[in-house]
């Protein structure tokens, strides 16, 4: 059984909008969705002041999603919202469902935070310091996962990162290298040359090393 959904379903609220409801948690206000979610962004309006991109830790089903995406689009068109959710049925089901119209909004569903590190995009994302918002409920239910994110320090030895390697850095740096990864990642930098995206993964990796993120 996938203890995340043992409780499962989705429940209409008073006014109509659908309010999923895991594991006893509602995710959204059961009688007014909207109006929590416009309270919601009032909460975050000061966070995105001089923000362009936000990272927002739960899905839900959308609601205070998209109030950020109307804040940040009220003051630049420019922006670019990625939502962190490990829970595939409710990524599943909102799509199904309602899904985002607003084509600056992406959904990024990986169980493990690992897997997160592993993407060069999403890394890149992160370097960009996005505004990162916590939405309360879906924190709850994924406290484990949320929290190892936000704690996440990207391993050391290049021997971690072999697999991102081209087949040219394995030949130029040895696979049997124990180096740190910040020493990999200057000799990188001193060649003054970046080979490919798995390069420059390691270089975001190792700046990730150092970021620590503050939930609000």
């Amino acid at each position: 059984m996938d203890e995340r959904n043992s409780q499962y379903e989705l429940q209409p609220s008073r006014n109509g909008l659908t309010v999923p409801v895991i594991n006893g948690v509602y995710l959204h206000s059961i009688f007014n969705p909207m109006k929590e979610a416009e309270a919601f962004g009032k909460i975050q309006a000061e966070n995105l002041k001089y923000k362009n991109k936000a990272l927002i830790l739960g899905l839900g089903f959308g609601y205070h999603v998209e109030e950020i995406a109307r804040i940040m689009s009220a003051k630049n068109n420019d922006f670019e919202i990625v939502i962190l959710e490990p829970n595939e049925r409710l990524v599943e089901d909102f799509i199904g469902t309602r899904d985002f119209e607003d084509k600056n909004i992406k959904i990024v569903c990986k169980q493990k935070v690992k897997e997160l590190f592993n993407d060069w995009n999403f890394v890149q994302f992160l370097m960009d310091k996005p505004c990162i918002i916590k939405h309360d409920a879906s924190y709850v239910l994924e406290k484990e996962f949320y929290s190892s994110f936000l704690a996440y320090q990207a391993p050391k030895d290049i021997v971690n990162y072999k697999e991102n390697l081209s087949q040219n850095s394995k030949d130029i740096f040895s696979t049997r290298d124990e180096r740190s990864l910040q020493s990999f990642t200057e000799s990188i930098l001193n060649s003054r040359k970046i080979l490919n995206h798995n390069e420059f993964l390691l270089l975001a990796l190792n700046e990730v090393a150092n970021m620590e993120y503050k939930g609000k």
